[in-house]
């Protein structure tokens, strides 16, 4: 595995979610995995609960091994980097509540050799008109991302990947 390959699984996935988009105006929670016997998993949720929905698919990927996966969602993010004293007041009321939110379908990928990667694309509601997915961006290549930042991901959905030996 490499990260080429994790990248053609994100422009894949994005692709996807642009002609899911234009279809249905919406991209519903979908996992894309690569088995460790090379099956490919496409994954709807579980179920709705979304802390047993994670230990579900965590267990199915160990289960089944899987080497690499992207994870595809809607989501709010900022289009800005968070300042440390409001870092608290996200954390407690959700990006979904602050004023300068934007819209995006997330797609976070992993593989167990190159580790993570996550880009976006931002939904755009103009006015009178169909909305639509703006091209795809890798989340380092943002330009409220310095180049030298370390970008840290947390939460359920994070390091579903089974884990094996000491390099994880």
């Amino acid at each position: 595995m490499s990260e080429k390959d994790l990248r053609e699984m994100i422009e894949a996935a994005s692709q996807f979610c642009a002609k899911q988009f234009a279809r249905k105006g919406e991209v519903l929670p979908l996992w894309h995995a690569v088995a460790g016997d090379g099956e490919q998993l496409i994954l709807p949720p579980p179920c709705e609960a979304k802390d047993a929905a994670a230990a579900l698919i965590r267990a199915l990927f160990e289960l089944r091994d899987v080497r690499r996966y992207v994870y595809m969602s809607e989501a709010w993010t900022l289009a800005r980097r968070i300042e440390p004293d409001e870092f608290a007041r996200i954390q407690h009321a959700g990006v979904s509540a602050h004023p300068e939110r934007v819209e995006v379908v997330m797609l976070m990928g992993e593989d167990r050799d190159c580790g993570q990667i996550m880009a976006e694309r931002r939904i755009v509601r103009p006015a009178n008109r169909r909305a639509y997915l703006e091209p795809l961006r890798m989340l380092i290549d943002l330009p409220h991302v310095p180049r030298d930042s370390t970008i840290r991901s947390e939460g359920r959905l994070i390091g579903l990947l089974p884990v094996r030996g000491t390099r994880q």
